[in-house]
């Protein structure tokens, strides 16, 4: 009878379904930087078109305030201008490229060198000190009351205190870390391999040559991990449509996969959404259908 029993329950096992297998998971940022050059009508009409064509992926704005201190701006129209383009489970955080127009009206001393492209910033007008690398420029002192005025600016502008960051330029070393330790940020993307940048940034330009001594050994495969007790890097693996085709998205997306790597940060200028934007527009259909094909479950962050 025993015998019969056990012969029995063999049988059922083998003509049952396999378990599932537990289904892994793919965290996607997807983040947008906003310069403090310009707001235009066609780039903020792209942010809104992306919005309706992906509802389900929230978007990490990086604000940089310096759009508030423009000469005879209509800050109430500027924050307008930058909500429309945002959802409810957007994330807002600070960007800071240090213009001269915020520097000075942080209190701190203006730099104008060393710059990501040679540039001359000895000027005045608004996009001044553009690209003056923060970690480079400034001292942590100054850098520290930077990220908190720019912080302040922000929430005297209707905005949340901000937990995350992006250095522009991806200008981030020892002393800006500190700066945003000091102002309890959480979360910094400011980590990038320099080598994505180089479809449109010359191997021998001051911009690559700055990062590969600020972010040495990087590759698009390193994933988050902590800076300090409460800092959390998030590197920017995927780096921005400005320099990454929708093929070297997928190439990207599909290396980190076959890796087992679970988390890709990717992203877009505001500046240049309406030239760029199109190739994130024609990336996620196909990500979310390479993961589907491999039984991995996108999560769009916040």
């Amino acid at each position: 009878m025993r015998a019969c029993l056990r012969v029995l329950l063999m049988t059922i096992w083998l003509y049952l379904p396999p378990p599932a297998m537990a289904q892994e998971v793919m965290q996607v940022w997807v983040t947008v930087d906003w310069e403090g050059l310009s707001l235009q009508d066609d780039n903020l009409q792209a942010m809104q078109k992306f919005r309706q064509q992906f509802p389900q992926v929230p978007l990490l704005h990086l604000l940089n305030p310096a759009y508030f201190l423009q000469p005879g701006v209509n800050r109430a129209q500027v924050g307008s201008q930058i909500r429309s383009t945002l959802r409810p489970q957007d994330t807002i955080g600070l960007h800071i490229h240090p213009m001269r127009t915020l520097v000075e009206y942080c209190g701190v001393r203006y730099q104008a060198a060393p710059s990501i492209s040679d540039s001359d910033e000895h000027c005045a007008q608004a996009s001044c000190g553009h690209t003056v690398s923060l970690e480079y420029a400034y001292s942590q002192t100054e850098l520290t009351q930077l990220v908190s005025c720019a912080s302040a600016l922000m929430v005297s502008n209707g905005f949340k205190y901000p937990r995350h960051f992006r250095a522009g330029a991806w200008q981030f070393g020892p002393k800006l870390q500190a700066a945003l330790e000091a102002n309890h940020f959480l979360w910094d993307s400011s980590r990038i391999d320099a080598n994505l940048l180089t479809t449109r940034w010359h191997v021998d330009s001051p911009l690559v040559k700055l990062l590969q001594q600020l972010h040495p050994q990087s590759t698009p495969l390193d994933q988050p991990y902590a800076l300090g007790y409460q800092l959390m890097e998030y590197p920017d693996n995927a780096a921005m449509a400005d320099y990454t085709s929708t093929r070297q998205l997928l190439a990207l997306f599909e290396q980190l996969l076959n890796a087992r790597q679970p988390v890709m940060v990717m992203g877009f200028h505001q500046e240049s959404a309406a030239d760029y934007l199109l190739r994130l527009e024609r990336a996620i259909p196909r990500m979310e259908q390479l993961a589907k094909q491999r039984n991995i479950s996108i999560q769009w962050m916040p």
